[in-house]
């Protein structure tokens, strides 16, 4: 059930732009008016703030408050009030309350009522409030159909006001140039507008082009004025049961806004309507819970959680026009394969290597990199050599196939014979070496803690950083990037084994980001341990349970920024909440962040200072974004849905209350002269 809270935020943040608050309340109040002001207190202050200013929902002044008062009045004002205030509410305001909450409201504004305007006169007519109520249609059809196409050109190199791909561009960075927002003005940063998503899960990424903002949690499709977070349009698809996670994102190409859902369906739709161009089901194995990715002319889809034997995960390719499959590649190898052998198993007997993450795309010379997960058949793995377990390609493996026909061009393994559960399926950033800047690398942090850098043409190992919580690797090759396994780590069925990091990894899904300006990579990390064994009866491969890292002082949540030239870290900030957002950088020196605990926090991302936080009504679980709209830069985050460290971590930190509430997505901005 919706809490209060969350509609009120519905109902007026739906169509609210909010101008600078004043500073207190009004001093030269009407006895009448002051009157009200203890009810304001008592019924409004918790969502609305004290001096109107907002908190969890957006302040009751400015312009638009006005535009849109104005005409319907106290009456108008009133009535709408007493029907709807509280949503859901059993009982309703009383009416001489309602109409004098009204005019409290609206001589903070400064509407004064007209002349010989009754105190307790009628509502407005049914008829103005539909006239106006057709105007705001009819203004946000407007926005929707003239929405400009997303063109190839604008993906490869993105003008930088809008968001429009997962992660900020084609090459996964996390990054936006836009300063607006900076170290000298976020402490004013303020909430301009939040809205309620419905039920659905976690780990929500939303995109935004040319003033509209799209976002999908469970099965609603939904586009929003970015300005004022207004529906434009919703479509709405039936669902399966919630589940833990969800699809992370969306996709624009041309005129058309792509989506993935929980049971295998990609969808392509009006950018401007929310009409279904087409639906193609890929099959019911296995999950698509990456967000798509779509470049000339085709959209790249992956699927995951191929936990059963002999179910093969794939990366599938469809024609954006159309929707139909151009290619399918499966990132567990049949015999045909060469791969294969990697495997000492039977066909059968092979799993996983889940495509969890969107891919990246690199346009001078029509590549899709992108990596996989882990297998779950342990048992089988280690079959032949309990302490040297087979190699299991294309698992933990980062892939470059050719985009036209999804042949291999290169792969490189991070690990072989990952037996943890400690996977590499994150984001590959397509960046140029900071090390050398005449190479192009694709750039990628595993559940190690372990970045690894390739070159994006050959996949030729150049270089790792090791964050140094892991335990499970001895040795790194220089010249290969081979990883040696501690054979004393790889778990049994006799007996617990202990390693660092826990399954959950160092990182997981909340994306890491990297600067290209300053050359730093920043990570939202946990700092754990597990303790685990191999079960063969379960459908996973072992069990295993968290505990803390000795020495780590109790304390789970890092952020920390690493300094990619020099292979050092530049700060790095322990904290006890664990980490749940992804990281957002911004050209104003910023890093956005979230934590389990509900703050959401900009951090200086030279030092790691906060220089602004707060806290929301539940955890921040998304992937933060950053635009900019009528010369006005805001930042963007959902919370809510629940997380993957309420299922796992929640007993280190009990004193955090795990998410409860649906998403909700949040707005952010600096108001500006």
């Amino acid at each position: 059930m919706q809490s209060p809270r969350v509609w009120i935020i519905a109902w007026l943040g739906g169509a609210l732009a909010l101008a600078p608050a004043a500073a207190a309340l009004r001093s030269d109040q009407t006895s009448d008016e002051s009157s009200f002001t203890a009810v304001y207190a008592a019924k409004c202050r918790v969502c609305h703030g004290g001096n109107l200013q907002g908190s969890g929902a957006p302040a009751l002044l400015g312009e638009a408050f006005v535009k849109k008062w104005r005409a319907l009045g106290a009456d108008g004002l009133a009535e709408f009030i007493r029907k709807s205030m509280p949503p859901g509410a059993a009982v309703q305001m009383e009416a001489a309350e309602a109409q004098g909450l009204a005019r409290f409201l609206l001589a903070q504004n400064d509407i004064k009522a007209p002349e010989g305007e009754e105190k307790a006169s009628v509502a407005a007519t049914p008829q103005a409030i539909d006239e106006i109520s057709a105007a705001e249609r009819n203004r946000l059809a407007a926005i929707g159909r003239n929405l400009k196409p997303v063109t190839d050109a604008m993906l490869r190199q993105p003008a930088g006001d809008d968001w429009l791909v997962w992660r900020g561009n084609t090459n996964a960075t996390g990054y936006s140039q836009l300063a607006q927002i900076n170290g000298s003005n976020v402490s004013q940063m303020r909430l301009v507008w939040s809205k309620s998503l419905g039920p659905g899960a976690n780990g929500v990424g939303p995109l935004e082009h040319d003033g509209v903002i799209f976002i999908h949690a469970g099965g609603l499709v939904s586009a929003l004025d970015a300005l004022t977070g207004d529906t434009i349009w919703t479509m709405q698809r039936a669902a399966p049961p919630r589940r833990l996670t969800q699809p992370r994102g969306l996709a624009l190409y041309q005129k058309a806004l792509y989506a993935s859902t929980v049971d295998n369906h990609v969808l392509a739709l009006d950018a401007g309507t929310g009409a279904v161009l087409w639906d193609t089901f890929l099959g019911e194995k296995g999950v698509a819970t990456a967000a798509p990715l779509v470049a000339n002319g085709r959209v790249f889809q992956g699927v995951a959680n191929c936990a059963r034997s002999g179910l093969r995960c794939y990366m599938a390719a469809l024609d954006a026009k159309t929707g139909a499959e151009l290619w399918r590649f499966y990132t567990v190898p049949d015999n045909h394969d060469p791969a294969a052998g990697s495997w000492g198993v039977p066909t059968g007997e092979r799993n996983g290597a889940g495509v969890w993450t969107a891919p990246s795309y690199r346009y001078e010379t029509d590549q899709v990199i992108f990596g996989t997960g882990n297998t779950y058949a342990v048992s089988a793995i280690l079959r032949a050599n309990p302490k040297k377990p087979a190699a299991a390609l294309y698992s933990n493996t980062t892939l470059s196939l050719d985009a036209k026909t999804g042949k291999i061009k290169w792969h490189f393994q991070h690990v072989a014979g990952d037996v943890w559960d400690e996977d590499w399926a994150f984001e590959r950033m397509l960046v140029t070496d900071p090390k050398n800047s005449s190479r192009q690398i694709a750039l990628t942090m595993g559940k190690l803690g372990i970045v690894d850098a390739v070159d994006q043409g050959t996949g030729k190992y150049l270089w790792s950083y090791d964050y140094g919580i892991q335990d499970l690797i001895t040795r790194i090759d220089p010249q290969t990037g081979w990883k040696t396994l501690d054979v004393r780590k790889i778990p049994s069925s006799e007996a617990l084994t202990k390693a660092c990091p826990f399954a959950g990894g160092v990182r997981n899904w909340p994306s890491t980001a990297y600067d290209p300006v300053r050359k730093l990579l920043f990570v939202p990390a946990l700092d754990s341990c597990m303790e685990l064994k191999v079960d063969p009866s379960n459908p996973v491969g072992g069990v295993w349970n968290v505990v803390p890292r000795p020495g780590a002082g109790n304390l789970y949540g890092r952020v920390t920024a690493i300094d990619l030239a020099t292979g050092k870290k530049a700060w790095d900030i322990s904290q006890r909440s664990p980490l749940a957002s992804a990281t957002l950088a911004t050209g104003g020196g910023l890093l956005f962040v979230g934590s389990r605990d509900r703050w959401f926090r900009a951090l200086d991302s030279g030092t790691g200072r906060t220089l602004w936080q707060t806290r929301l009504s539940d955890t921040p679980t998304g992937f933060p974004i950053t635009y900019a709209v009528s010369g006005r830069q805001f930042v963007a985050i959902v919370t809510g849905g629940g997380t993957y460290l309420d299922t796992f971590v929640s007993h280190l930190t009990p004193e955090i209350e795990a998410s409860k509430g649906d998403p909700t997505l949040w707005v952010f901005e600096v108001p500006q002269p």
